[in-house]
């Protein structure tokens, strides 16, 4: 019987804090695979990755699909719309996961996982991902994940596949 009460006090004391105040949110707005030029970036603090982050300028989806062909110079991703909810402003940038096949370096180093920022410019923050090298073309599945100040604001699942036999491996030199 007292267990019931207490479980009955504590239920009283949550309705009457009120409901807790969400931050921004985010919507998935465009994905698939993007064209653009890619230009270096200093890595951030506290960035975890293999190799370093490189911008994209001039970004542009040409192929919307969550099934991606792996290939040299290929690059994929989402772009997220950020939705402030007062009294929260725009964020600069949001934080992102991507979620991969264990990546083995010619060095000998893995991850399964790679993590870097991502700016938000007008409310909107690409999350993309280019294959550079043979040994980061991982088939299987690839989740891009965006938080903000620890909370999952948006998520997206792909498929990397690998290209068939005879099939062209790169889009490098390509438009």
């Amino acid at each position: 019987m007292r267990r019931i009460a207490t479980t009955g006090a504590a239920l009283a004391l949550i309705t009457m804090a009120g409901p807790a105040v969400a931050g921004p949110k985010a919507e998935v707005v465009d994905f698939g695979v993007v064209a653009g030029r890619l230009v270096d970036s200093q890595p951030e603090a506290g960035q975890r990755a293999l190799e370093p982050v490189r911008a994209m300028q001039k970004l542009r989806y040409i192929e919307r699909s969550d099934r991606i062909e792996a290939r040299l110079c290929r690059n994929f991703g989402i772009t997220v719309k950020l939705l402030p909810t007062p009294p929260f402003r725009m964020p600069d940038r949001v934080e992102v996961r991507v979620l991969h096949p264990e990546l083995t370096r010619p060095d000998g180093r893995q991850s399964a996982e790679t993590r870097f920022p991502s700016y938000v410019v007008d409310g909107l923050s690409h999350i993309g991902f280019t294959f550079e090298h043979d040994w980061e073309m991982a088939p299987g599945a690839w989740t891009m994940i965006v938080s903000l100040r620890g909370d999952e604001i948006a998520r997206k699942d792909f498929t990397v596949t690998l290209p068939p036999p005879g099939a062209p491996n790169s889009d490098c030199g390509v438009g």
